[in-house]
């Protein structure tokens, strides 16, 4: 997995959680947040649960 792989899975987690867009892009450290709506995909509910099975724990 690369650094961006994990950036973009990082963003996309934290906006399925309800993490607001503007605090996602504090974190990633972007100056704009339409950055970080690249980054952060809304997950449907099946892939949202897949995710969850690989969470760590």
């Amino acid at each position: 997995m690369t650094f961006h792989c994990f950036r973009h899975t990082y963003a996309t987690l934290l906006t399925s959680a309800g993490v607001p867009i503007y605090t996602i892009a504090k974190m990633l450290t972007h100056r704009n947040v339409k950055n970080t709506q690249i980054y952060a995909e809304v997950m449907d509910p099946n892939k949202r649960e897949a995710a969850n099975v690989i969470s760590l724990k």
